[in-house]
């Protein structure tokens, strides 16, 4: 793993990384930093998963080739590919992960598929495959579900693709050494991650009803504008009702499909929750514009007077959303 390692062996008690200790400060890594992260550290083989990894070992970065090749076929007009196509497109090219755009821009329009006689054993990678892409759904900017994955483009598409590059070279002796050498590197390699839109996203975030548009509220900002996930949340809950006031937009505005936002209640820096079906959708509300506005006011207000950058938990993030709704209807 990269957040703790067991540098006396399998049966000795695990010592924390340096991500470990990031992520226990609150609102100091959002999901899309320890994510991009996780991608770019996860090799092929992997010295914490794989018995074939070596100190000499040459790796690849399937997870980095995941994104790129999602992000360059959503940039040029396919924004849903399937897991088949991720995985057929990675053991087909020969791709390590660290190619540029045009080499991806070459691959991005083909046709990729498995073969259909694909042995027992074939399958099972196949599996694990799908399973290690899945890891990957807390992104704001991604929606899974049980067959494919969807990219809601509006953040910056070379922002992110020329973030993504395979980190290797730590010159470790053996495996504890090498997850203790990534996990070092964690702030550097997510030092130029920042989504950006091609509009402010400052301004968005601010518009949004937040103040300041720190990461994690940008981060915040970019998933409840993720446009799949919007998409998905309606599509298994069709309301035209905000959670928070009761108001049922329909009857107020018949001329439109649905006046409702998606808000997720979440600490600010999570992206959405998976299980084999996809993204969890169980963690976002509808809320019409007036009242999502402000929900992140009272967030701000609520996190400054506490001397805090984010909520703990779900738990805490639930409470306090649930506080101004009571109090917004105790008025």
């Amino acid at each position: 793993m990269r957040i703790v390692t067991q540098p006396g062996g399998r049966n000795t008690p695990a010592v924390p990384t340096t991500v470990a200790h990031l992520l226990a400060q609150d609102g100091q890594v959002t999901s899309d930093d320890f994510f991009h992260f996780w991608a770019q550290s996860f090799t092929d083989p992997d010295p914490a998963f794989s018995q074939e990894w070596e100190p000499t070992t040459d790796p690849k970065f399937p997870l980095v080739f995941a994104l790129k090749f999602l992000l360059i076929r959503a940039n040029s007009g396919i924004d849903t590919s399937s897991y088949e196509e991720i995985i057929a497109a990675y053991s087909q090219t020969g791709f390590n992960g660290d190619e540029d755009v045009s080499a991806f821009f070459k691959i991005a329009s083909k046709a990729w598929t498995l073969p259909g006689n694909l042995t027992n054993a074939e399958r099972d990678l196949v599996r694990q495959a799908r399973e290690s892409i899945l890891v990957l759904s807390p992104l704001s900017y991604l929606n899974f579900n049980s067959k494919d994955v969807t990219v809601s483009l509006n953040v910056d598409f070379s922002s992110i693709f020329g973030s993504l590059n395979g980190i290797r070279d730590i010159g470790a002796d053996d495996r504890e050494s090498e997850l203790v050498g990534l996990a070092d590197l964690f702030a550097s390699s997510i030092a130029d991650l920042d989504l950006e839109q091609s509009s402010s996203l400052f301004d968005e975030t601010v518009e949004a009803g937040f103040t300041e548009g720190t990461r994690v509220e940008k981060t915040h900002i970019v998933l409840e504008r993720n446009s799949a996930i919007r998409k998905a949340f309606f599509d298994r809950n069709p309301t035209t009702t905000c959670d928070f006031c009761d108001r049922d937009t329909n009857n107020e505005f018949p001329w439109s499909d649905r006046v409702l936002d998606i808000h997720h209640v979440l600490p600010l820096c999570s992206g959405t929750r998976s299980d084999k079906d996809g993204t969890v959708l169980g963690d976002l509300v509808a809320v019409c514009p007036t009242c999502h506005r402000a929900v992140h006011r009272f967030y701000t207000q609520w996190l400054k007077a506490k001397g805090k950058k984010d909520f703990a938990d779900a738990e805490e993030a639930r409470a306090v959303y649930d506080e101004a709704r009571n109090l917004r209807n105790d008025t």
